[in-house]
C-alpha cells in the first residue's frame, strides 16, 4: 500500500469487505449467486504542478469526491471455485465491471478477502452468507464516466 507523507498520513486506498451472514445456520434458500453491494469512494487526483508549494499539498487533502453504490451478482463457483491466480483473474474482471482502478493493493486485498471466503464457504457448518458489503475508496485520474479524456503523468 502507498502512503502519502502529508495529509495525515492517509493511505492512497481503502478496502472495507464485510460477510453478511443469514439468520439461520441452515437456510433453505441456498442461492447460486453472492450478492455485492459496492460503495464506491472515488477521489480524484489533482493535475500534477510543476512546483512543489503547500498549495499543491492542500490540494491532496481536499480532493473532489464521488461515491457510487452497485450492486451486482456472481456465481459462486465463479468467483470462489478456482485457485489464487483465478480469484485473481475474477478479481480483476470484477474492478473491470465497478470501474475501479486494478491498483495493486486493490486487487491483493479483495484476492486475500475472496480466499477467506471460500475457507469460509468449505467449513460445512458454517452460516450462508446472505450478501457482502465492499466500500472502495480510491484515488484516481478522473471519474469513472468523464468525458475529459485526463492522462496520467507517470513521471
Amino acid at each position: 500500500m502507498v502512503w502519502f507523507g502529508y495529509c495525515d498520513d492517509e493511505p492512497d486506498s481503502f478496502i472495507s469487505f464485510d460477510p453478511v451472514f443469514t439468520n439461520t445456520q441452515h437456510n433453505l434458500n441456498n442461492n447460486p449467486n453472492l450478492v455485492f453491494d459496492f460503495v464506491l469512494v472515488y477521489r480524484k487526483a489533482p493535475r500534477r504542478s510543476d512546483s512543489d508549494s503547500d498549495d499543491d499539498l492542500e490540494d491532496f487533502c481536499n480532493l473532489e469526491t464521488r461515491i457510487v453504490r452497485q450492486t451486482h451478482e456472481f456465481d459462486r463457483e465463479w468467483l470462489i471455485g478456482g485457485d489464487r491466480e483465478q480469484i485473481e483473474a475474477n478479481v480483476f474482471h470484477i474492478l473491470e465491471i465497478i470501474q475501479v482502478p486494478s491498483f495493486s493493493d486493490i486487487v491483493h486485498t479483495l484476492t486475500i478477502d475472496i480466499l477467506d471466503l471460500k475457507k469460509h464457504v468449505s467449513v460445512s457448518d458454517s452460516p450462508e452468507i446472505e450478501r457482502i458489503r465492499v466500500e472502495i475508496d480510491t484515488i484516481v485520474p478522473s471519474f469513472p464516466d468523464d468525458n475529459d479524456d485526463f492522462d496520467l503523468d507517470l513521471d
